[in-house]
């Protein structure tokens, strides 16, 4: 498989590997097109001030980190939604990723 294209803006690592996780699985479903792309780098941006944060040590004098934290991952909720990237959004956009359980004749 080839790689995702380039974003249209530089990603640091982790928000770049955001991008090639999920950029052609969302194209191929239908939820990413070319209108859609700068908010799609937006939440890979978001993903990766997250796993900034939470690599940083644990301070207990420090309150702002856990604050931005929280303000991000309310921020990530909000775009993953629009991208089915939640389980409810993607059930509810009847977009299910994972290919069902093969059964037998029996339901088993």
């Amino acid at each position: 498989m080839k790689p995702a294209p380039e974003p249209p803006a530089k990603l640091a690592p982790d928000a770049r590997g955001f991008w090639d996780k999920h950029y052609r699985r969302l194209k191929r479903a239908g939820v990413l097109t070319r209108s859609d792309v700068e908010s799609f780098a937006i939440l890979c941006v978001i993903w990766g001030k997250i796993q900034e944060l939470q690599a940083l040590p644990n301070d207990p004098d420090d309150f702002r980190t856990p604050i931005k934290l929280d303000r991000l991952l309310k921020q990530y909720h909000a775009f993953a939604k629009q991208f089915g990237l939640l389980p409810q959004a993607r059930r509810a956009a009847k977009m299910d990723t994972e290919p069902a359980d093969k059964k037998d004749a029996f339901g088993l």
